[in-house]
């Protein structure tokens, strides 16, 4: 089953570069998501179980600019009972690609907070299709070990959802408060990923660690010695 969702963003949507915002673009891409949750009547999900992101995949071939409309495409890939995939197409009136991605996602018992397995019919309620944006796994994405930078993370009540975890979306943000001053302002970002192994609750007292590598940037959100979630962007602008 393929769902479609139109956007036109609103102007506080885009930064001082006239550029849709990374986390906007994901905000986008798990509306769309949830309004698939709702066509394929996703009732398993209670207060008992969740879907819970585990990461994200995203390539840019053509980053939105103030003005566009948006059209966003969405689809369950495969059928396994550990994970499930989701692809995500973003284009304009004529077809033409702004950026794809793909978002992994778990079933979890949210008493226990333990990993499900998903059940046959409820893959099988989202009519899983063929197709995939993504033919091959990208490379292990592991926390960076040498570390140019550390900055504390302020939580704001804002951050948190309604798991009392901060919501995944804003993950990228702290990232980009994270770069020096000029490589935030030129934004010039061709793909990032996110990696959640564990959330960031709230009451607690996070920090972001970054390093360069040969094409962008990698953090490393961590609450003490634990790493929560790793992010990498990679750049447009190759050295």
């Amino acid at each position: 089953m393929f769902v479609e969702n139109t956007y036109e963003p609103r102007f506080y949507d885009y930064n001082s570069s006239g550029f849709l915002s990374l986390e906007v673009m994901l905000q986008m891409l798990e509306d769309t998501a949830l309004h698939h949750t709702l066509i394929a009547h996703d009732t398993f999900v209670s207060e008992d179980a969740a879907w819970v992101l585990a990461d994200w995949r995203v390539e840019i071939r053509n980053r939105p600019k103030e003005g566009q409309k948006l059209h966003v495409r969405t689809w369950i890939h495969g059928g396994s009972r550990a994970v499930s995939t989701r692809n995500f197409l973003v284009t304009d009136d004529d077809g033409n690609e702004f950026f794809r991605a793909c978002g992994r996602y778990a079933l979890i018992n949210r008493k226990t907070m333990r990993i499900l397995r998903i059940p046959e019919e409820l893959t099988a309620a989202y009519e899983p299709e063929e197709e995939t944006l993504f033919p091959s796994d990208a490379p292990r994405l592991r926390a960076p070990v040498k570390i140019d930078f550390v900055q504390p993370i302020i939580l704001r009540r804002g951050d948190i959802d309604y798991n009392g975890h901060v919501h995944n979306t804003r993950y990228i943000e702290f990232a980009m408060e994270a770069l020096p001053e000029d490589v935030y302002r030129a934004d010039a970002f061709s793909a990032f990923r996110i990696i959640y192994s564990s959330p960031v609750e709230a009451g607690t007292q996070p920090e972001i660690r970054r390093t360069a590598t040969n094409n962008g940037w990698l953090f490393s959100i961590c609450v003490g010695d634990r790493v929560c979630t790793v992010i990498q962007l990679i750049s447009s602008i190759q050295n």
